[in-house]
């Protein structure tokens, strides 16, 4: 292929995938925890290139970080000048061209190995590694569900420094096998997160309990119904004895419900459309029937229910408005950034009716 523009087609990552020992010499890779290097090994890409491959071009703004592992790369500036960067080079402890825009072009030079990991998610390790006495004066075991938290993408609209302000409230609970934590219909005061042990979620149905999912140490649950002041939609009953870090309804819309969910005015919304570098997608998560009869232009029809489903599959590279009134713009605007995308709450400036809600929040897939 011809350096005449980015390369798009998917790189070969034929291997064992990523030696995480060998990204650990990389700066901020070399200040984590062997189970953190461990939760976002799965993040990372390994790409294998070819000479004259061009990995990126000068002026982009990038939305990958990548890492010279082997080989070489040609760095061309404004200037037309060239500078050979190798992976052996003194100065190869950073993302390669590590800057908001980059500065140059880079063209693989022969056979080149680079790992690729997401912006945000390496932008949240640095805030993380940089930051280490904000963290709760803790035993090293005992930061697994704090790095399991921070991995899941939840925590990135949280600047770091009220990390610690918020980890400090969890209270831990021990809990023992067949434990009911939360109820389904009870109403709900806490938000939790699995330190130690296994959990099961089930769901009353026509021919009994269903089984929704099953939960292991670092999962969280509890926070659908905090933010939509609905009951609990689920129920959870421990499979194993365990701890769990609880963290207060107050404490939770304080520091972890304002932080994540953003808002957006409709003049706000507007400069977006026509300055934003990133594609706006407008989100009605109101049941269909709803969107039918209230009809907001431009929308996308994605029920909540669905919503939670899709998140995964979601492209990336959009900022997602939620645009229908009430809570469930806000409970889809989490359910968004905990899939690690980027999402924002518009106000319409006729969201008096806040409280009218349907039972659609009985209705999402995943336990809460």
């Amino acid at each position: 292929m011809s350096a005449t523009g980015p390369d798009t087609r998917p790189p070969s990552t034929h291997g064992d995938g990523a030696d995480m020992s060998r990204l650990s010499h990389f700066i901020p890779f070399d200040g984590l925890s062997p189970s953190h290097l461990a939760e976002i090994r799965d993040q990372v890409t390994v790409q294998r290139l070819p000479a004259g491959r061009l990995l990126f071009k000068r002026g982009q703004t990038p939305d990958k970080a990548f890492f010279l592992i082997e080989g070489g790369l040609d760095l061309i500036d404004a200037g037309y000048t060239v500078r050979v960067f190798a992976a052996d080079d003194d100065e190869n402890y950073l993302a390669v061209d590590n800057y908001p825009r980059h500065t140059v072009n880079a063209i693989t030079r022969g056979q080149t190995v680079l790992y690729s990991i997401d912006r945000d998610k390496l932008d949240l390790l640095m805030a993380w590694t940089q930051a280490p006495d904000l963290l709760p004066d803790e035993q090293s075991d005992d930061h697994d569900w704090m790095d399991a938290l921070l991995a899941s993408g939840l925590l990135a609209q949280i600047p770091p420094a009220r990390l610690h302000a918020l980890f400090v409230k969890f209270q831990p609970r021990p809990v023992q096998l067949g434990e009911t934590v939360i109820r389904e219909g009870d109403p709900g005061d806490t938000f939790y997160v699995i330190k130690r042990g296994k959990a099961m979620v089930t769901r009353a149905g026509p021919t009994g309990s269903q089984p929704l999912a099953a939960l292991t140490a670092g999962r969280f649950f509890g926070e659908d119904a905090l933010i939509s002041d609905q009951p609990r939609n689920a129920t959870v009953t421990m499979t194993s004895d365990g701890e769990l870090m609880c963290l207060d309804k107050a404490d939770f819309q304080t520091l972890l419900q304002a932080a994540v969910i953003r808002r957006i005015s409709e003049d706000q919304l507007d400069t977006l459309v026509q300055e934003g570098e990133r594609p706006l997608v407008l989100l009605d998560v109101r049941l269909p029937m709803e969107s039918r009869h209230d009809t907001i232009p431009g929308a996308r029809n994605l029920p909540l229910h669905e919503l939670r489903q899709q998140a995964p599959r979601l492209e990336r590279a959009f900022t997602y408005v939620l645009c229908a009134e009430g809570r469930r713009s806000e409970l889809g605007a989490y359910i968004l950034s905990e899939a690690g995308l980027d999402a924002l709450v518009l106000d319409r400036g006729d969201d008096d009716d806040r409280d009218t809600q349907d039972q659609e929040h009985a209705e999402a897939a995943a336990p809460r």
